[in-house]
């Protein structure tokens, strides 16, 4: 299944995974009016951030996306993928089943703490106890939501943030959170001349 994510674009930057030429220049040009950053060194270095995350291998990531927060002072990567329930769908069986998605991802997370941010979505978000930058393999914050209504079989909204430091996505978990609400199937989209 292909997903679309539409983020708020005041604090997302969504990074494609085959952009048109100059695609990261352009991205900090406009992000940097956007933040009233306008000095040619963060423009580079934000220019330079993009084309990292963009080259950095995406693994099962069906979506990457970064978050560049308030005044850009909480920038992290956040990495979305759907894993397939293989529960019974029941309460415990999914609370087992995103429970040790977590404890995969993020085998050195503090206690995993419950989410039901909608009605029809429900599941768990924990953060590193580590200190250090997280990385694609070793996140620094894991959210795991079961997204319920989907038109196919159950599965698990996971998005992996990394390439900050725990403190700093923990700061802003909230609108990792949110960014579930963006999320839907490419089939569920109204059809537009646009795509």
């Amino acid at each position: 299944m292909q997903i679309a994510v539409t983020p708020d674009p005041g604090r997302w930057v969504v990074i494609p995974e085959f952009p048109p030429p100059g695609w990261a220049r352009t991205e900090a040009q406009t992000r940097s009016l956007l933040l009233d950053m306008t000095g040619p060194q963060w423009r580079t270095a934000f220019a330079n951030l993009l084309e990292e995350l963009r080259r950095t291998e995406r693994g099962t990531s069906l979506a990457r996306l970064l978050h560049v927060g308030e005044g850009g002072h909480q920038i992290f990567a956040v990495d979305l993928s759907l894993v397939i329930a293989r529960d019974d769908g029941t309460k415990e069986g999914r609370q087992a089943t995103q429970r040790a998605l977590i404890d995969d991802l993020l085998p050195q997370a503090e206690q995993p703490q419950r989410l039901r941010p909608a009605p029809r979505m429900a599941g768990f978000q924990a953060v590193s106890s580590r200190s250090d930058a997280g990385t694609t393999n070793r996140p620094s914050a894991v959210v795991v939501l079961r997204m319920a209504g989907l038109p196919t079989i159950p599965v698990d909204l996971v998005m992996r943030a990394w390439k900050a430091a725990p403190e700093v996505v923990a700061s802003a978990l909230d609108d990792v959170v949110a960014l579930s609400q963006a999320v839907a199937p490419v089939d569920a989209l109204p059809r537009t001349p646009e795509n």
